[in-house]
């Protein structure tokens, strides 16, 4: 940096509130990169001296007030999953059974033949029924194709009769492990599949071809920019097992393909029922140090969702008392797949939705830091969605860190006091209880799932929406989430999270500060620009 023969271009970004989230929480008002690096942060008169004493050719932009915040990282999305939603049937917030089924009518005519109608997003708490539609229902809306659609939280779905026969299920009378196939008075199949038992159809599910899979997946991850989004974490199978089914056993090879030109780095968390060969991975694409992929973690379900009842609890959920959900893998199997991945350095990250699966996790972290002890592992529990006083201060107690989905809040907030109760109610998404107990809590979209909007999710943080508000984190805390909170919880915090000299020149330009606005318009606050390693991959 002292070289003054270096004649390298940095670039000085200067009128601008630049919040650098540093352990100081220091404020700037100018930014040096170069070289995809960060070189100082300061005064903008302290800058130019900066620039003047190192000689440098300057490039200058004036950030005309904006509000500059670190790279925004969301670190649990599907990839694949969400160009499979941007290329079927949106059927998020319908209502009607009408628009609904004027919705796969119109795919269903523009689907080519030998391919599958797939609808995404049903939340049938808006149906007038408040109740997945069967396969006689679905039979009167596309008789003559293989239908599919998918409840909002991705662990049900619903076939019509066309499907049922593509997959030899009509008159299936078996059972599934982690899984259940909802059947009518005489044994027979109602077209409803839940947790496991949706591998039972999508095992025979034609989608579109794999050249026209990876064109939808290019446009759709292009759009995660504009959201200011930095880096993100890749959930990907590797074989049969995962939300895709079999038709997502190629995901991995997919992303690998798309890594060279990605706008964003890419953390890598893999899903499979072993532990994949990471070096192969990394040799396709998925480990690049030079734009910030690595392929480091490895998932695993343990339990279903509170939406679809599936979610493993303690006792009944208040609306369905004989329903306790389930664990999706016995606890063996989960311990199994958990000590192979920790024997390979690898981070686990484990989905547990319901308080018994998250107790359940805590406890065979427990045993497995036990036998096998690892400092700062940062093994991880994803959703985390309920969780009582003693399960956090074990998760505390280990070190074992959450990924958490805050729209998850505003997708659910109408149904969620009459699923859970009062009690358990209070212990959902217990956002500020994390912090509070010292767990590392980091953010993300589950997207498809919820929007990529990190704005909505800060906002949605800070409100809570007006549920269970108790848990609401401060601005800085929601903040934080998405930016050094996310770098640690993927072990890359001395290269991004923060605006520091020397880390990666990963940054986003806010139309105004999310501190300056009232909470309920956070949301509204609109991304003006998104650099990652000092080139512009967004810009208004």
């Amino acid at each position: 940096m002292t070289d003054r023969q270096d004649r390298r271009t940095a670039e000085l970004l200067y009128n601008a509130d630049i919040l650098c989230m540093d352990d100081a929480r220091s404020r700037a008002e100018a930014l040096i990169h170069a070289d995809g690096r960060i070189l100082f942060t300061g005064s903008e008169a302290a800058a130019r001296d900066y620039l003047s004493a190192q000689g440098l050719k300057t490039a200058e932009k004036d950030g005309r007030g904006s509000c500059v915040l670190p790279g925004f990282i969301d670190t649990h999305l599907h990839p694949m999953l969400m160009a499979v939603f941007y290329y079927n049937a949106d059927l998020n917030g319908v209502s009607s059974p009408a628009r609904m089924a004027e919705i796969i009518k119109d795919k269903a005519a523009r689907t080519a033949p030998g391919e599958w109608v797939l609808g995404l997003q049903l939340d049938e708490k808006l149906l007038p029924s408040g109740a997945l539609p069967d396969r006689h229902i679905l039979d009167g809306i596309c008789p003559d194709k293989p239908l599919v659609l998918f409840k909002r939280d991705g662990h049900s779905l619903t076939a019509n009769t066309c499907a049922l026969e593509a997959a030899g299920l009509t008159s299936w009378r078996g059972t599934v492990q982690g899984g259940t196939v909802e059947c009518d008075a005489a044994g027979l199949p109602t077209g409803i599949f839940r947790e496991n038992a949706v591998g039972l159809i999508m095992e025979k599910f034609q989608g579109p071809d794999p050249g026209t899979l990876l064109e939808s997946t290019r446009a759709t991850l292009r759009k995660l920019p504009a959201q200011g989004i930095t880096s993100i974490g890749a959930i990907l199978q590797t074989d049969r097992e995962g939300p895709s089914g079999a038709s997502g056993q190629f995901e991995s090879d997919l992303m690998a393909a798309l890594a060279a030109d990605s706008p964003f780095s890419i953390y890598a968390i893999l899903i499979g029922q072993a532990v994949p060969d990471m070096r192969a991975l990394a040799e396709k694409g998925l480990a690049d140090p030079s734009k910030g992929h690595k392929a480091a973690a490895f998932k695993i379900f343990a339990d279903g969702t509170l939406g679809s009842c599936t979610a493993c609890m303690h006792q009944g959920f208040f609306d369905r008392p004989h329903q306790t959900g389930y664990m999706t893998l016995g606890e063996e199997e989960i311990y199994r797949r958990m000590e192979e991945a920790h024997l390979k350095d690898l981070q686990i990250c484990i989905h547990a939705i319901g308080d018994k699966a998250v107790a359940t996790c805590a406890a065979l972290y427990e045993r497995l830091l036990r036998q096998h002890p690892r400092q700062d592992h940062r093994h991880r529990i994803e959703h985390a969605s309920v969780v009582p006083p003693g399960t956090l201060k074990q998760m505390a107690a280990l070190g074992i860190a959450v990924s958490c989905q805050p729209l998850f809040i505003r997708s659910e907030k109408h149904w969620l006091h009459e699923r859970l109760g009062p009690e358990r109610a209070a212990q959902a998404y217990p956002f500020r209880s994390f912090l509070e107990a010292g767990i590392l809590i980091a953010g993300s979209s589950d997207a498809p799932i919820e929007s990529t909007s990190v704005l909505d999710a800060i906002e949605c943080c800070v409100t809570r929406d007006d549920f269970e508000t108790a848990q609401a984190l401060s601005v800085d805390q929601a903040l934080a989430l998405y930016t050094r909170n996310a770098a640690r919880l993927q072990f890359e915090e001395t290269e991004k999270g923060t605006l520091e000299p020397g880390k990666r020149a990963d940054f986003v330009r806010l139309e105004h500060n999310p501190h300056d606005v009232p909470p309920a318009d956070i949301g509204k606050i609109r991304v003006l620009e998104t650099v990652w390693q000092g080139q512009t991959t967004f810009e208004r």
